[in-house]
């Protein structure tokens, strides 16, 4: 009899404790399959959610280059918002203080401007466009008839006199003394045979120069804005220089960012590259 209990017992024991396991793993079990789905669930939370960058613009054709780039980062719910401000130093000042994500209005030269003058640390992420400088002349058809004593029109900033000078040494029109200075200033020309003298501007505002001066070295951009352009119109025009592309800026914490990266190849797309080589006169030659 007192066997027969012992072995009851023994067997009792071993169902609650068989139970007892299988209720512990089941919870765990639950546990389990509720963590991993919750784990799921945030990252398809994070894969829908959209993001967000703010890119500065000033001008066409730069403002439909970001445009573009929109349109195909939408597909990849990236939002992009296309910040137009009214003049070259405000895009600057507006990444600096961290109020947009990027910009796309300069070449790197006037980029490294600002940062000497600002102490910034503003970078370049990727060249997009040659933005074609000519010289031009409303009374001459040929640079051989621009006047020995010509006045010249040319922009009043470090890097863009450095660039106008550069093109008019390119076609021999100046002579450059040798300088240790990344950029050529005016004090740097040497007595030419032409005996030029420049009259500065702001940038913007040397298309109105044209009626006034024997000539005036424009971008694109301003030429078109008086129905000029490079291939029909300049004297003469800049040789391709990457030194002058018209480059997406970021900062030195942001530039490789994932969002950066991904901004800059919408950037450089087959889209962007058409529209670039469409526009008229040869205003734009892709530098990608």
């Amino acid at each position: 009899m007192k066997k027969w209990l012992l072995i009851m017992m023994v067997t009792l024991v071993t169902v609650l404790v068989a139970c007892g396991g299988s209720d512990d793993n089941s919870e765990n079990a639950d546990e389990s399959t509720n963590e991993s789905s919750e784990e799921t669930n945030e990252s398809n939370n994070s894969e829908g959610e959209t993001q967000t960058l703010r890119v500065a613009a000033v001008e066409s054709p730069m403002t439909d280059v970001v445009e573009i780039a929109k349109e195909n980062l939408a597909e990849e719910n990236i939002e992009v918002e296309v910040v137009e401000m009214g003049d070259y130093i405000q895009p600057n000042e507006a990444l600096q203080n961290e109020e947009i994500d990027a910009n796309f209005s300069q070449h790197v030269p006037f980029m490294k401007q600002y940062n000497n003058n600002q102490d910034a640390n503003l970078t370049e992420v990727q060249s997009i466009y040659f933005a074609n400088f000519g010289l031009y002349a409303k009374e001459y058809d040929s640079i051989e008839a621009l006047p020995d004593d010509a006045t010249i029109g040319i922009a009043n900033d470090p890097s863009n006199i450095d660039r106008s000078l550069r093109l008019l040494a390119a076609h021999d029109l100046i002579e450059m003394k040798d300088t240790d200075s990344e950029q050529y200033g005016l004090e740097d020309v040497k007595e030419d045979s032409h005996n030029y003298s420049f009259e500065q501007a702001g940038i913007a505002a040397l298309a109105r120069l044209y009626e006034d001066v024997d000539g005036v070295i424009l971008n694109p951009t301003h030429a078109g804005n008086i129905d000029l352009t490079p291939a029909d119109d300049a004297l003469v025009t800049e040789t391709e220089d990457s030194k002058f592309a018209i480059t997406l800026v970021a900062r030195e914490d942001n530039a490789d960012s994932e969002l950066i990266q991904q901004l800059a190849d919408a950037m450089t797309s087959e889209e962007v590259r058409e529209f670039l080589e469409s526009r008229e006169g040869g205003a734009s030659v892709p530098a990608f």
